[in-house]
């Protein structure tokens, strides 16, 4: 090797090891954080989708699913699940609020109903149980009604929950028997008639005092002397007593809460 070649050389080598030392000064003046992310100081986090300004997010309303017992009415169910009994019929479809089939499955709508453009499919209505006792109409008397089995009156809608107030005693069935004996009560109003406190009375001091119940307008309802289970069939009550309590002659009496007379009757042959 020529002496211009080992000089050639030599300032290569030079020149590396030059390189070399201003890359370490300059790393070592700028120390490399490993293993950290720079956090941002402001704008929303990483996977979120931020909420426009002036819109408020809304929970989705709890619904429940409550299957009708014996006993069961809109009106005690709205007090039992603290939910307004229009929105229990309205996330049910009801047409009926006095008609509830033990076994149907209803939504309760905790929360409120829900706003969406989804609707409820009503529950399934079974067929074996009878359909409540119906107001007698011109056309036929309380008792052909009562043995014939009526249909139900569908109700209005929206459901009236105000308006004239018309509750009376229509009829007061076979008198004397037992098995049979009932009085049929009618709300021939145009509003609700809560119930809840009213009490139906003889001549002899016996009373009935009703409990967590609403009459809707054009509903009717039977109080029965006999032993039995309120609620079944719906729209149905019970006095409890072993002997008959009515006679030709006897003035029934119907009371609100207050203690003021909504209704008398005096019973016929």
């Amino acid at each position: 090797m020529t002496r211009k070649q080992i000089a050639f050389v030599i300032g290569v080598n030079a020149v590396i090891s030059a390189a070399i030392s201003i890359i370490v000064v300059l790393l070592l003046a700028r120390p490399i954080q490993i293993g950290t992310t720079p956090t941002p100081t402001s704008g929303p986090s990483q996977g979120t989708t931020p909420i426009p300004e002036g819109i408020t997010a809304t929970p989705t309303p709890e619904v429940v699913i409550h299957v009708v017992q014996s006993g069961d009415t809109i009106s005690g169910l709205a007090l039992q699940y603290d939910v307004p009994e229009t929105d229990i019929i309205a996330a049910n479809q009801l047409v009926n609020a006095n008609f509830l089939q033990v076994g149907m499955e209803l939504i309760i709508p905790v929360g409120g109903v829900p706003q969406a453009t989804a609707t409820f499919t009503p529950a399934p209505t079974p067929t074996d149980t009878p359909i409540p006792f119906e107001p007698p109409s011109a056309e036929m008397t309380a008792t052909a009604a009562a043995e014939t089995g009526a249909t139900a009156t569908l109700l209005p809608t929206p459901f009236p929950e105000t308006g004239e107030l018309q509750v009376e005693i229509s009829e007061i069935l076979a008198p004397g028997q037992i098995d049979q004996e009932r009085v049929s009560i009618t709300n021939l109003g145009e509003g609700l008639a809560d119930m809840q406190g009213w009490t139906l009375s003889d001549a002899d001091g016996n009373v009935y005092t009703f409990s967590n119940f609403r009459l809707w307008a054009g509903g009717g309802m039977a109080v029965h002397t006999r032993i039995g289970q309120d609620g079944s069939p719906p729209a149905n009550f019970y006095w409890g007593k072993l002997e008959a309590i009515w006679s030709t002659g006897e003035i029934a009496t119907l009371k609100d809460a207050a203690g003021t007379t909504i209704s008398t009757y005096v019973v016929g042959p």
